[in-house]
């Protein structure tokens, strides 16, 4: 994968964000976010960007239903969650590649306003065959208006 831009705590670098209520199950046996929760969250705020720029198709092709293969996960914890709490997960697209593009995501305590995570989560781009292929000109050109000159391409 390409370098992207560092993490960030600065809420203005993220265009997006959604709401995420921990739900019991995400939870271990002290009531404290399981950390394997946190890439079904990562996974949320993925989605609901996707969605929130109009693209997330679902025609039963390959790369409508699965925008982009997982290639690569970072987390970085600083404070827990708990059962019940409402997470924010603000979200941005910092980079996109030839056939690849990465997520940069802040989950934040929407009561205490702390940082409870940081992540970086890089998908390739896949072709009916499972084979990577370059970034559609839509997906790019929706990412691109949407982001701004924050963005950075190779």
């Amino acid at each position: 994968m390409k370098q992207t831009p560092p993490l960030t705590k600065d809420l203005n670098a993220y265009g997006y964000q959604t709401e995420i209520r921990v739900r019991l199950s995400e939870t271990d046996a002290v009531g404290i976010v399981f950390f394997g929760s946190f890439s079904a969250f990562l996974d949320v705020g993925r989605m609901d960007y996707l969605n929130h720029l109009g693209l997330q198709r679902l025609d039963g092709a390959v790369r409508d239903l699965i925008p982009g293969a997982v290639a690569g996960v970072e987390l970085s914890f600083e404070s827990p969650a708990r059962y019940n709490d409402t997470l924010v997960v603000h979200v941005r697209i910092a980079h996109l590649g030839r056939t690849s593009y990465t997520f940069h995501m802040l989950i934040t305590n929407k009561r205490s306003r702390s940082t409870v995570a940081l992540g970086r989560l890089s998908l390739v781009w896949l072709d009916d065959a499972f084979k990577p292929m370059p970034l559609p000109d839509e997906f790019r050109r929706a990412v691109r208006e949407f982001e701004g000159a924050a963005l950075l391409e190779a």
